[in-house]
């Protein structure tokens, strides 16, 4: 079996720019969010509404 040893690893200074802290931005997760809710209660209407107009789905 391997022995691999945890020290060099510690003693490696990884510096990560502060531009690159986040990778993904808060702002596009909102958006998106909340255009991904829109969509959901407009679909949920349409359904409603062919439930009540008798439309079947095949």
């Amino acid at each position: 079996m391997n022995n691999i040893s945890t020290d060099s690893l510690a003693s490696e200074n990884i510096t990560v720019p502060e531009s690159q802290v986040t990778l993904l931005p808060r702002s596009a997760w909102n958006s998106q969010l909340a255009y991904l809710r829109i969509i959901f209660r407009a679909k949920k209407a349409l359904d409603r509404i062919e439930k009540e107009a008798g439309v079947c789905k095949s």
